[in-house]
């Protein structure tokens, strides 16, 4: 039942747009590694690879935990809530700060490697990146080239985003909480339950 829950999952995410193209980690299917290529993998488990659970600790600061599937041992865990594999890489997302991390292993343990600008934007090409340092007083002005067009939040800031969200706004990218699709000229607000907002204008 497993492995057809894990089919179905894969069959789902080639339905979806370009934006949002990615091997979802879910608590159905197993996650693997392999130490000699260094590279990741959803659910082809192989006698060189070293395979995982995912659970998503409880509490509205959830984060994700890694279960070895040999022994049911804890593994690792992430400051993330939202993995995916794009490349043959594992990638984390921390939902509450806004950033991105590669998993790697490194030392003898598996940890994060916070990625870059330059690197996020390779994982989503054809979405448009915004730094939170680029708000002024907490307001930022875009002029998008065409519309719809797809906008993603990266704080690259010590600011902490728990509880944040948007306000009616759509988004390719659901898993993901800072981004968002522009559709029309406005404004749009990312805040704490309508407090300490963020500003997009849009023109």
């Amino acid at each position: 039942m497993k492995k057809v829950l894990c089919v179905l999952g894969l069959i789902m995410t080639l339905s979806l747009p370009a934006a949002a193209l990615n091997d979802e980690v879910t608590e159905v299917c197993s996650v693997v590694y392999s130490p000699k290529t260094k590279t990741w993998a959803i659910g082809r488990i192989a006698p060189d690879k070293i395979a995982f659970k995912k659970k998503t600790s409880p509490g509205t600061g959830s984060y994700s935990e890694y279960y070895s599937s040999t022994d049911g041992t804890l593994a690792f865990t992430l400051s993330s809530n939202y993995e995916f594999i794009r490349g043959q890489k594992l990638i984390a997302v921390n939902n509450n700060a806004l950033k991105f991390s590669e998993v790697i292993y490194k030392d003898g343990k598996f940890q994060e490697k916070e990625l870059k600008k330059r690197d996020i934007q390779k994982l989503f090409p054809y979405t448009k990146i915004i730094k939170i340092s680029s708000f002024k007083n907490q307001k930022i002005t875009i002029k998008p080239d065409k519309f719809p067009q797809q906008y993603l939040l990266w704080n690259n800031t010590d600011k902490y985003f728990h509880k944040y969200s948007f306000k009616k706004i759509d988004t390719d990218m659901p898993y993901i909480k800072g981004s968002f699709r522009v559709s029309r000229k406005g404004e749009i607000i990312f805040s704490h339950f309508g407090e300490d907002k963020y500003i997009i204008i849009v023109k």
